[in-house]
């Protein structure tokens, strides 16, 4: 049966769909393609300034490098702005790959990426911490030195290493284990220290790192410092060359405070890992 009515408004209605659909279509391209392009126009727009964000928001290393290995324009690089990149947080991995942007990368140098990516080693230069059988990558902090003199200059002078704020970000309850990496040449005990830091009215922490009054000497204070165990790990298979993975624990529960594990990075090189000058405090606390 026909129905000629039908048949005379079925092209025109069919039409005007195929029509709304093909400018859906060229909708959604202009989309796409708008979205594509200001994912370029933003690689090619990061900067210093846009580093220093990631690295105070508290972004992995590893998140931080992406951004900038997918960046296609050239950082600032001269002394005086790595020196402040480096006193804000960035690792030698960090200020490396932001020398490299914006050069030409061969094809060796892509497989070292793809090959280190799917490597699962240890980063010396972040702890470990495990707790309750959760892992979870400390990052250091670089602490201002401090000199004073004690009771009036009769208890002689001593210096302090201070860590900005009252409280450590990072807290902790029960007693937890960390995974150090530690140089090949250097011994475990005389590498690292897990102290205790005082909190000071003036909204820092500190621990005295040296002093005395006819004569002086250095290191953290012995009244701070936290007794541990110190054992390398059976299995070595994930630790990087040159370093030995070691696990550190507290010998008694740790009592509510302010610590930091210190990794006397600033007189032990290694491997050129640890450019910056000072020792690597990766400060917590414990409720």
């Amino acid at each position: 049966m026909q129905y000629p009515l039908i048949d005379f408004w079925y092209p025109i209605t069919r039409g005007k769909r195929m029509s709304t659909l093909n400018k859906f279509s060229q909708i959604a391209v202009v989309l796409v393609t708008t979205a594509l392009m200001s994912q370029a126009a933003y690689a090619a727009s990061m900067s210093n300034a846009d580093v220093l964000k990631l690295l105070a928001a508290g972004m992995p290393e590893e998140v931080v490098l992406e951004a900038i290995e997918n960046s296609t324009g050239r950082f600032d690089t001269s002394a005086n702005a790595l020196i402040a990149l480096k006193a804000k947080g960035a690792t030698p991995n960090v200020l490396k790959a932001m020398l490299q942007a914006g050069k030409p990368r061969t094809a060796a140098a892509a497989s070292t990426k793809a090959d280190s990516k799917n490597a699962t080693t240890y980063n010396p230069e972040e702890i470990t911490l495990v707790l309750d059988g959760q892992s979870s990558a400390m990052q250091y902090i670089i602490p201002q030195q401090r000199t004073a003199a004690r009771a009036l200059g009769f208890g002689g002078m001593a210096t302090y290493a201070a860590l900005s704020g009252e409280k450590a970000v990072r807290r902790l309850a029960g007693k937890p284990e960390f995974i150090v990496s530690v140089p090949r040449n250097a011994q475990a005990a005389n590498y690292l220290t897990l102290a205790n830091f005082a909190v000071r009215k003036n909204g820092t922490r500190e621990v005295m790192t040296g002093g005395g009054y006819m004569s002086y000497s250095s290191g953290i204070n012995k009244s701070r410092v936290v007794p541990i165990v110190t054992e390398a790990l059976p299995d070595q298979s994930a630790a990087r060359e040159g370093f030995i993975l070691h696990k550190i624990t507290p010998v008694d529960a740790m009592a509510p405070g302010e610590y930091a594990l210190v990794l006397y990075t600033g007189e032990i090189r290694s491997s050129g890992f640890f450019a910056q000058s000072t020792n690597s405090f990766y400060d917590f606390g414990v409720d």
